[in-house]
């Protein structure tokens, strides 16, 4: 599975995040889809659940085309053009901050600056602002070319629950942006990746390690907001709504933010056990697809 399918879904299954050790170790142990489609459901959950985005991709599409997959990342990183002076020093100048000695304190410094600046005037903009912010997700949402028809209508289905449920004084809570940033900085510092060319060197799955930590990190900023999304995954329901052959169609539900979230998923067999069609679709369409060196002028 790219990269970009698990960040995708790091999007997807904590989007309510957005707008617990890690248990690494266990990553790289080797798993198996279900024979059945709701139990293969529930199995991607549940790697979402412990933050291990290693099975999660194991399981999301048949061990072959997950053995082509990791071939095509090493081949992709050796003639992938460089960084741009500008995206490495963007790179380094906020991941500096981010772990930096001071950097709980000074993010809090910032932040309060800017909360006073908004403080009397948040409550009357309110409407506006969740206004706004909703046209601006589904926008985002809809123009994103990397989610499938069925992954759009569940990350706008979430993000409209966010949006709903989220208030002023939760925005400009000095206590949970103080926890907030607390994990922020220490999830930054778990990466080790100080610079933009350590973290363009990794191969898939360490590079899906990290994306874990990223995840876990998420979770815990989420969690200073009341929002738990380990307890949605694990509430999640699933049920077959259509099965014909080789493919299959669940209805996903899960709570959140007392609203239930609704989606259908659309799954396809291969050799007996079942995959998520989208990523099997998405890999197959990124295999087929030339592998030609960039070079840093044709990029820009």
């Amino acid at each position: 599975m790219p990269f970009h399918r698990a960040v995708r879904l790091l999007r997807l299954a904590l989007f309510c995040a957005l707008l617990s050790g890690l248990g690494l170790a266990g990553c790289r142990r080797e798993a198996q889809a279900p024979g059945d489609p709701v139990a293969a459901v529930r199995g991607m959950a549940e790697a979402l659940r412990n933050d291990d985005l290693v099975r999660y991709s194991r399981l999301s599409v048949p061990p072959e085309l997950h053995r082509q997959l990791e071939a095509r990342w090493s081949a992709r990183l050796k003639v992938a053009p460089p960084p741009s002076e500008k995206q490495r020093q963007d790179y380094a100048r906020w991941m500096a901050r981010l772990t930096a000695p001071d950097a709980e304190q000074q993010l809090y410094f910032d932040f309060n600056g800017k909360m006073r600046k908004f403080d009397r005037d948040l409550g009357a903009q309110w409407p506006l602002m969740q206004a706004t912010g909703g046209l601006l997700a589904n926008g985002l949402i809809q123009s994103n070319r990397h989610l499938s028809v069925a992954e759009k209508a569940h990350a706008k289905s979430a993000s409209a629950a966010l949006l709903a449920w989220m208030t002023p004084a939760m925005v400009s809570d000095r206590t949970r942006a103080r926890a907030a940033i607390k994990v922020l900085v220490a999830t930054a510092r778990e990466l080790e990746l100080p610079t933009l060319e350590a973290s363009r060197e990794l191969e898939m799955l360490p590079a899906l390690e990290k994306g874990g930590r990223v995840l876990h990190g998420l979770k815990g900023m989420a969690r200073a907001y009341g929002i738990d999304a380990n307890a949605s995954l694990a509430a999640l329901q699933a049920r077959v709504v259509d099965a014909r052959g080789d493919r299959a169609t669940v209805e996903v539900r899960y709570p959140l933010l007392g609203k239930t979230v609704r989606f259908d998923m659309a799954l396809v067999r291969r050799d007996g056990r079942w995959y998520s069609a989208d990523a099997v679709e998405q890999a197959q369409a990124d295999l087929a697809k030339p592998l030609v060196p960039t070079s840093p002028a044709a990029a820009r």
